[in-house]
């Protein structure tokens, strides 16, 4: 995915399978891996309920700002 205004990587993209178990391997075998030195972060897409608020897990400490500035 990419911003329309700058063009830049918004950093993210979604994959479409046709069978289930291909997205389960897949995600299997590329979560947490290095790409261009920096991990992927696999996850499937959620199904947004119109209104309701969107949770996104989030790994224990990672962006943390109050942490870092300690």
């Amino acid at each position: 995915m990419y911003d329309k205004d700058s063009g830049r990587s918004r950093g993210f993209g979604f994959i479409n399978f046709s069978k289930g178990d291909d997205a389960k391997t897949a995600k299997e075998a590329m979560d947490g891996k290095a790409l261009l030195g920096r991990p992927l972060r696999i996850s499937f897409a959620l199904e947004k309920v119109r209104g309701g608020p969107v949770v996104v897990p989030r790994i224990s400490g990672v962006g943390d700002v109050t942490r870092l500035n300690n």
